[in-house]
């Protein structure tokens, strides 16, 4: 197993909410990450796009904020950060939203109109969170390139969500289960 994988191969699960929160060293710290680590996610994720049709990505800030910053620079495009507190900032574009784990809101931060945008999280288990993205940058009149997550957690149905409710289809890197009593990477 490569570097990614085993990063989210065999680790632990808390239940919150009644849902499988999966605890890894790329978006927890739990081992802390490594430059190996996220250099290596961040290219994984650049070799499924075709990055030179956007000019922006756009993230979250709570546990895919690191990737997203990982990907500006390998990438050397700009990105834009969904923040769970507003800023203050005249105009701020929020949407409320609701993930496996949390209710919130979400407030977006460096996406204009016109701007041709990547949409990056870490993971997508109900599609709460990218659903929320999604809308905050259409919001923002952006066009959205693409969707990449790096994990999928399957049982959750956030893939398929995403496409019903919007019709855009999420590339995912991995596809891990979170039904055992660590989790499993399925590819």
């Amino acid at each position: 197993m490569d570097i990614v994988r085993n990063a989210f191969h065999n680790k632990p699960l808390r239940s919150i909410k009644g849902k499988r929160f999966l605890v890894n060293p790329l978006t927890d710290q739990i081992p802390a990450t490594t430059p190996q680590l996220l250099r290596e996610a961040a290219r994984q994720i650049l070799e499924v796009g075709d990055w030179e049709k956007a000019n922006k990505i756009a993230g979250e800030e709570d546990r895919g904020g690191v990737l997203v910053a990982a990907i500006s620079l390998a990438s050397g495009l700009p990105f834009g950060m969904a923040r769970w507190q507003p800023s203050g900032i005249e105009k701020q574009l929020w949407v409320d939203f609701e993930c496996e784990y949390v209710e919130a809101r979400l407030y977006l931060n460096g996406v204009e109109k016109g701007d041709k945008v990547y949409v990056i999280d870490d993971m997508i288990s109900t599609g709460g969170t990218m659903l929320a993205l999604i809308q905050l940058v259409t919001m923002a009149e952006a066009e959205i390139v693409d969707v990449v997550c790096l994990v999928d957690k399957v049982e959750y149905g956030g893939v398929e969500r995403v496409k019903r409710e919007t019709g855009i289809d999420v590339k995912t890197i991995l596809k891990v289960s979170v039904n055992g009593p660590t989790s499993r990477v399925l590819d």
